[in-house]
């Protein structure tokens, strides 16, 4: 160690002189409890990286299932070439007779009412 110059290097060579005073004072049992120890080994952890891809796999087919179930059906094509005659219209395009929402989409009224300023303070609410 050097000697202190300047009054921070006196403190510090203080400090340090006292922390040695009382590293000599502490009995040698505790320094053996106070000294690092090796980890244990760390337990083996069950692999469930596996269990997650293969739930994340099934997740994604029942989803790609389903979607599947949920498009609109293709149709076979029509043998021999023949034409489609107009009153045939697929399934996906026709509108129900029931639906209420017809009557609406048929309706000009309905088209000028929702650009005039009436239609603005409706749609804010």
């Amino acid at each position: 160690m050097t000697a202190p110059h300047g009054p921070l290097d006196r403190f510090d060579h203080a400090a340090r002189r006292l922390h040695q005073d009382a590293l000599r004072q502490v009995t040698p049992r505790t320094l053996a409890r106070l000294r690092p120890r090796s980890a244990p080994p760390p337990a083996v952890a069950p692999l469930r990286r596996p269990l997650f891809a293969l739930a994340g796999a099934c997740a994604l087919a029942l989803a790609a299932l389903l979607g599947m179930q949920l498009l609109p059906g293709t149709q076979a094509p029509v043998p021999g070439g023949a034409t489609r005659v107009a009153g045939q219209v697929p399934a996906p395009f026709a509108l129900p007779a029931t639906d209420p929402l017809a009557t609406l989409e048929e309706d000009p009224d309905m088209f000028l009412w929702l650009a005039s300023i009436e239609a603005q303070p409706v749609a804010m609410e």
